[in-house]
């Protein structure tokens, strides 16, 4: 089915998809945030550890002379040690785990608005129109509260979650793939970046041969 057409069916219905699909995308947006606190984590570790290592490299006079020489060898290493610095305060103040905390307690809430609008929907199938509209308005009313209390999830999140569902989104294989490529490439690509080319930029141009 095409989440599309809840547009065509009862406002309930569309209602249903709208805490369904943002409930889904909340707790990926959660997973998202924590997976980005451990590589951040062990990013700024793993700078720290080539900064100390590529320092050691004047030391013990074993840097590439032809291709740097020492003045300038220590001149960059200072100047990347100042970056790191800056770097990883800005990666404290993000507050990966805060806000991961904070999409999770807002899925948990869907979840349960969501588990409502379901009981309702599957106890009283013959409910009255006024019945409806009222619960409708009680049901729209607890979703738009529980959306002003946290801050939105990113696009991202909302492609990851519909990419676990392609059938029903009616999503390629092709689709399914960009999704995760997108995923990843825009929220791991420079983690990964300075985690693999710092040290080997070092056995490129320090270290002697």
């Amino acid at each position: 089915m095409n989440n599309q057409d809840y547009l065509e069916k009862t406002f309930l219905e569309e209602l249903n998809y709208k805490i369904w699909s943002t409930k889904g995308a909340r707790f990926h947006a959660h997973s998202r945030l924590k997976r980005l606190s451990k590589i951040s984590g062990l990013c700024n570790s793993l700078i720290s550890v080539y900064l100390t290592a590529a320092g050691l490299l004047s030391v013990y006079n074993i840097y590439n002379s032809q291709w740097i020489s020492e003045s300038v060898t220590a001149y960059s290493v200072t100047c990347l040690s100042i970056l790191a610095l800056v770097f990883g305060q800005i990666e404290s103040a993000k507050d990966f785990n805060v806000k991961a905390k904070e999409f999770h307690a807002c899925g948990l809430e869907l979840s349960e608005l969501y588990n409502e609008l379901r009981i309702f929907k599957t106890l009283r199938p013959n409910a009255t129109d006024p019945e409806k509209e009222e619960f409708a308005k009680y049901s729209s009313g607890k979703y738009q509260r529980i959306l002003e209390k946290y801050d939105n999830h990113l696009p991202i999140d909302n492609s990851r979650f519909k990419a676990t569902k392609p059938d029903y989104h009616n999503m390629s294989s092709f689709d399914v793939f960009r999704a995760w490529f997108n995923y990843h490439v825009s929220t791991f690509f420079i983690y990964y970046f300075l985690i693999v080319i710092p040290p080997l930029v070092i056995i490129i141009f320090f270290v002697r041969t």
